[in-house]
């Protein structure tokens, strides 16, 4: 996750990590090791299944340097286009204070 956190934070993309406590089967190779990512708002804006899952970690996951610039990438375009737009005069709401450093 390293990789990916690093890319993020580079192209100006404020994270917030938060852990699920929710146990997975190793098998399911959708739900174990996905990532989600929300915008300012805490709308659902990507999720990619399998990510960290140890089998795709080499092969599309969070060790695969494509892979994570094309989530990167991916997460970027959303984060800009589903961010609420800044107020025009008066103080800035949190969430578009927040989503101004994400974008």
């Amino acid at each position: 996750m390293q990789n990916l956190l690093n890319e993020l934070v580079g192209a100006g993309i404020s994270v917030q990590l938060l852990h699920t406590t929710t146990e997975t089967s190793w098998e399911d190779m959708d739900v174990h090791g996905y990532v989600l990512f929300r915008n300012a708002a805490g709308q659902e804006i990507i999720r990619k299944g399998g990510f960290q899952h140890n089998r795709n970690l080499r092969k599309g996951g969070a060790w695969d340097a494509s892979a994570v610039q094309q989530l990167c990438e991916k997460v970027t375009v959303a984060v800009k286009e589903s961010s609420p737009p800044a107020k025009v005069g008066g103080t800035p709401t949190e969430e578009s204070a927040i989503a101004a450093t994400a974008a």
